[in-house]
């Protein structure tokens, strides 16, 4: 994550703070680059060099006005005045890193090889919550490759203890043992 998008996120987090809007941005952002990375046409148009500011401006407020906040409206238009709309993934990134912190959540991973129920998800959240000293916002999710198990990406931590995650240790210390 480049230096700009995390100054641009800062003074879009404290802009939000002072407004008391940090839910609401975070949400907007969200669902913003959520749509741009769903249509690529709408990322081709803003990214390509030969269409003008001023055109890519239009599109925006045509596309999100009074569908999002007027700071948020502004934030974008801002960015791309100043040529930095493909910042924008990372700038969210970081928002949402901000809200978190300053809230005491992490977005959890959770990846299991069945469904967990609801109960099952709060009983991970709780414990790996305990573990990080925060409460968790948890995405659950499946992958039968695991086998069984469960893995939990908490930020840049890894937890694993899946079957094919021991397996694999496993595995690699009977390589290292044969040499």
């Amino acid at each position: 994550m480049s230096a700009v998008a995390k100054r641009y996120a800062r003074a879009l987090y404290e802009v939000a703070s002072e407004q008391q809007a940090i839910d609401t941005t975070e949400t907007e952002l969200t669902q913003i680059t959520d749509i741009i990375k769903q249509s690529d046409e709408l990322k081709m148009l803003l990214t390509h060099p030969k269409v003008t500011a001023q055109e890519k401006k239009e599109m925006v407020n045509d596309l999100f006005a009074g569908k999002v906040s007027e700071t948020t409206l502004n934030f974008l238009n801002l960015l791309l005045e100043r040529g930095r709309e493909d910042e924008l993934n990372d700038i969210a990134k970081h928002f949402v890193n901000l809200s978190n912190e300053e809230r005491g959540y992490a977005d959890a991973t959770v990846i299991t090889a069945k469904p967990l129920t609801e109960a099952e998800v709060q009983k991970v959240a709780e414990q790996f919550g305990q573990k990080v000293n925060k409460k968790l916002r948890v995405k659950a999710k499946v992958d039968p490759s695991i086998i069984g198990g469960i893995i939990v990406r908490i930020g840049d931590r890894l937890y694993d203890g899946s079957i094919k995650g021991k397996l694999a240790r496993f595995t690699q210390q009977i390589k290292q043992a044969q040499v």
